[in-house]
């Protein structure tokens, strides 16, 4: 079971544009990577693409514009964006104060991009990146920039308005639907005060839980650990889980990568 605070990690610097601090790498998942990543003030960041994976933004503080494609998304604490396979996207920095988001990426593929773990991808792409900032375009010397797409991504202002689900023990907002995305999928979830789910695994799917309020307990296999705020659960693949939320509702957003192609 993987559990770490939002804030805590390796950290990776990217040139002096960013820093990634690394939650879940690559290296302990089947397709997923997920960080928190904090842009400085008054950046305006490298347009880059990625070929091999699909990333979801949530913002946990600051204000800024993320370009995706042809469009322009104004974020704010509490956004969400999806950013769709070799789209390209820019992260532009507009408050008084850095922005930071929650930085999930769903692989494609087993191949990961050719890059064994978040660091060595990072160390690989950061002067490709500085060069991209620096002359504000993708296509730099060293950018792969074969296979570009135009499309949209998706920009959710509140991830409390998703379309809502009861399912007793729980109730579940679906934020990005299974078929607007390639593996990845997100929903909201509540668990009422003292509820308590049953044991459940996912054949199909590996989850990660980012805690948004409340306070409780998640069980993944045999380990139980307390979560509160900002807390990052990882779920393995296959592994039983369950949920039990304390004196107050628990929600987190979760953030499913589909390691098994499924329909939608």
């Amino acid at each position: 079971m993987i559990r770490r605070y939002y804030q805590n990690g390796q950290k990776l610097d990217v040139a002096g544009l960013n820093v990634v601090t690394v939650l879940v790498d690559r290296s302990e998942t089947q397709l997923t990577e997920v960080g928190w990543n904090r842009w400085r003030k008054g950046l305006e960041g490298p347009p880059h693409s990625h070929e091999a994976k699909e990333q979801i933004f949530f913002v946990t503080d600051g204000e800024g514009i993320v370009v995706v494609g042809p469009s322009r998304y104004a974020v704010k604490t509490g956004s969400l964006i999806y950013v769709p396979p070799k789209a390209i996207h820019q992260t532009i920095v507009t408050g008084d104060a850095p922005l930071s988001y929650f930085l999930f990426n769903a692989f494609l593929d087993a191949g990961k991009e050719g890059h064994a773990s978040f660091a060595d991808h990072i160390e690989k792409v950061r002067e490709v990146r500085r060069q991209q900032a620096q002359f504000r375009q993708a296509a730099v010397p060293g950018a792969d920039t074969s296979a570009i797409s135009d499309q949209p991504g998706k920009h959710i202002e509140d991830v409390h308005q998703g379309r809502l689900f009861d399912f007793g023990s729980n109730t579940t907002r679906l934020i990005l639907e299974r078929n607007e995305a390639v593996r990845a999928e997100v929903t909201l979830v509540s668990w009422p005060k003292g509820s308590k789910g049953a044991m459940v695994s996912h054949p199909e799917k590996e989850q990660t839980f980012f805690v948004l309020s409340g306070r409780g307990k998640i069980t993944v296999g045999e380990e139980t650990l307390p979560v509160a705020v900002g807390d990052v659960v990882f779920v393995p693949w296959q592994a039983p889980h369950t949920t039990e939320a304390a004196d107050e509702t628990l929600t987190y957003l979760c953030l499913n990568t589909h390691v098994i192609e499924t329909k939608p």
